[in-house]
């Protein structure tokens, strides 16, 4: 974990907008299809949306997890890190993880794949893999070994 000093009111900026987002995103009225962005179009502002949070604030996120889990005395052995979640095929960033191990190997995560699997009706299987690479995840992307997810934060589409 690097240990870097942070402005605490940045990291309750954050929060703020992120809990901000997300109450506003779940109180939005279903009657107001006039300013409706449809379908694509919207998730495509909400995909473009979040890969930015998880870019622009990933230092932020994660110091904030190391705390939240160090107050409840979960710390983390290791290196961490925030990285966006790409779901496998459609190359869209759909939420953000914290992977942890040892520096050398996390280091060389880009991103997290998330391969979802359905296994019989309703019953899905998510597998979520830290990679390389943000580009070009299609079939079974290759790992990084030693690198766990340690933290994941999934934005509903």
């Amino acid at each position: 974990m690097k240990m870097t000093k942070h402005n605490p009111w940045l990291t309750i900026g954050v929060i703020l907008v992120l809990g901000a987002f997300l109450l506003g995103a779940g109180a939005m009225p279903h009657h107001a299809e006039a300013i409706s962005l449809g379908g694509t179009i919207g998730d495509l502002v909400k995909i473009f949306g979040i890969a930015w949070v998880v870019d622009r604030f990933a230092d932020d996120i994660d110091r904030t997890i190391n705390s939240l889990l160090r107050q409840h005395e979960a710390e983390i052995q290791g290196h961490t890190k925030v990285v966006p979640i790409i779901r496998v095929g459609s190359g869209t960033a759909v939420g953000a993880a914290q992977i942890m191990g040892p520096q050398s190997q996390v280091e060389k995560v880009q991103a997290v794949a998330e391969v979802e699997l359905r296994i019989t009706g309703s019953v899905r299987a998510r597998g979520l893999i830290p990679v390389t690479t943000r580009k070009g995840l299609s079939g079974t992307p290759g790992g990084v070994g030693g690198v766990g997810v340690s933290a994941n934060i999934k934005f509903p589409l």
